[in-house]
């Protein structure tokens, strides 16, 4: 059996194009990775930190000794830059790298409270949805869905000490049983550096729970 020469042609461009981006895409995590490990160290400035790296350039969890916290967790998901099956969603989603703050507390907090922006793809798993109330609110020029469970108050404070970075946030949360602030940021590679210095001015400022 003989493949017509077009279909032969196709193949071997398209192997050519995945031999070439293949290793700019890994290179580029690679460097995203390392910048932004650099990036938390500075911002963060912690005791002691260790990294694990997610399925190899896929990014990384480092954990930090900070003082005042019992310890800060920063999870780092680059997008899949050295596959070129990767890109057609990239398109359609929209979808961009993305932190996962969590500083666990010494103290557990008031109540449970979450702030989540808006969007048709963006529905965090909450476990205590059912006891949870929900407004709409209006920070800035985002728009929140606020879940709380009494007093929606501290939404409003929390947003205030985010201030300008409050645009970063995916989702917000404090959580009173495991005594963790949480927060989630898109972060494309242009935001690493604001990204980085949110989550030190949390660690040196600490923010009211």
């Amino acid at each position: 059996m003989k493949f017509p020469r077009e279909i032969f042609g196709a193949l071997i461009g398209a192997s050519l194009v995945l031999t070439v981006l293949y290793p700019l895409g890994h290179r580029r995590n690679l460097r995203l990775a390392k910048r932004m490990a650099a990036l938390l160290e500075e911002k963060l400035q912690p005791r002691d930190q260790e990294y694990t790296w997610l399925g190899g350039v896929m990014g990384f969890t480092g954990e930090y000794e900070v003082p005042g916290f019992e310890r800060v967790m920063v999870v780092y998901r680059l997008l899949p830059r050295q596959s070129v099956l990767w890109l057609p969603f990239h398109f359609l989603t929209g979808d961009n790298d993305t932190v996962q703050a969590l500083f666990y507390l010494k103290e557990a907090p008031d109540q449970e409270l979450h702030l989540v922006k808006g969007g048709l793809f963006n529905r965090p798993r909450i476990y205590n949805l059912a006891i949870l109330k929900e407004k709409r609110m209006r920070f800035g020029g985002s728009r929140f869905k606020v879940l709380f469970e009494r007093d929606p108050g501290p939404a409003e404070r929390l947003a205030e000490f985010l201030g300008e970075e409050l645009p970063l946030v995916r989702h917000l949360a404090v959580t009173k049983e495991k005594k963790v602030f949480y927060l989630e940021l898109p972060l494309p590679p242009s935001r690493l550096e604001r990204g980085a210095s949110l989550l030190g001015r949390v660690v040196h400022k600490r923010p009211a729970w």
